[in-house]
């Protein structure tokens, strides 16, 4: 992947304004090296190991390139049928936030996100994704804004304690309306209230999921309705590259935002240090020496064993 992504970011560096690109991946319990899933990693209550697991994992990650992972998972899991409930570190509130820190400094590192072995973290999925009827990933959520505030909000408030300059919006609707294009959600509250300034991503193609929920009349609508609610990056869809000059031509999507969506794509780039070196974790000898290290191996095994909860049948 590493020779791929030199050969991509090369044509970028070819092109007119010489944007070079930002490569990421979910990367949530190690890269080459596996290490225990988040929810296993909670079962430690160690937050140092915490760190240090996404630290070796960053380390690996960055070397074949990637900028950016999705991730932490800060859901709260609290439906036995929720499949992704592993991703998060559990039911309780306390402890999901006490654990979305360290994850966050251990892929950023101390060092700034221009380091060559940073990589910027993106706490997932805003908001109340882990609360879906049916433990369904698109399904409804229905609950107070006193539980949004008390129980699903606050290890996001953590996250951004700790530096993460990322959100990534959920695929489930929120008292009716997808977060996908919940303005209250994404700019009222995020942005207005919460001061945020950083990146909004969809996750896999949840704008287009816009049309399936019954919100959007086409692709086109469905852009426009992202857009407009705050999501400053279209994941896979296509549909901003397809529709927005359409949107923004015809007065339905105002021109300002969609340059305020760049500056802040731009900035999040130049603070990753990509104008000053494209290919900064593009580095094929890294790639060789940091994979699968003997440290890192020991650190797998040794968070492995903290992870292991054994059970008594009373």
């Amino acid at each position: 992947m590493g020779a791929v992504r030199l050969h991509v970011n090369n044509a970028a560096l070819q092109s007119r304004l010489r944007i070079p690109m930002l490569f990421a991946a979910d990367v949530v319990h190690g890269d080459t090296t596996v290490f225990p899933v988040p929810l296993g990693e909670a079962a430690s209550f160690e937050q140092e190991l915490a760190r240090r697991m996404a630290r070796a994992a960053a380390r690996e990650a960055s070397a074949v390139g990637l900028d950016w992972t999705f991730a932490p998972m800060v859901d709260i899991a609290r439906d036995a049928r929720r499949w992704r409930g592993v991703e998060a570190a559990g039911e309780d509130v306390q402890l999901a936030r006490l654990f979305s820190q360290p994850r966050v400094h251990g892929f950023q590192g101390g060092a700034g996100l221009a380091h060559p072995e940073a990589m910027a973290a993106c706490h997932e999925h805003f908001a109340a994704y882990g609360a879906a009827e049916g433990g369904l990933d698109y399904n409804r959520v229905d609950v107070s804004e006193r539980t949004l505030r008390e129980v699903y909000f606050p290890r996001f408030h953590a996250a951004f304690a700790a530096g993460a300059v990322t959100t990534m919006a959920a695929f489930n609707e929120l008292s009716g309306i997808p977060a996908t294009a919940n303005a209250w959600l994404l700019d009222g509250l995020l942005r207005q209230e919460w001061g945020y300034p950083g990146l909004v991503v969809s996750d896999f193609k949840a704008d287009q999921e816009l049309i399936a929920h019954g919100v959007a009349a086409d692709e086109r609508d469905a852009a426009r309705l992202a857009f407009l609610a705050g999501v400053d990056i279209s994941m896979e869809s296509g549909l901003y590259l397809r529709h927005l000059p359409a949107l923004v031509a015809a007065g339905e999507v105002p021109m300002a935002g969609l340059d305020a969506a760049v500056r802040r794509m731009l900035a999040f780039k130049a603070a990753l240090g990509l104008f000053d070196d494209p290919f900064r974790r593009i580095r094929p000898a890294r790639a060789q020496s940091s994979q699968r290290s003997r440290e890192t191996l020991a650190l797998a095994r040794e968070a492995a064993c903290k992870s292991v909860v054994l059970l008594r049948k009373l």
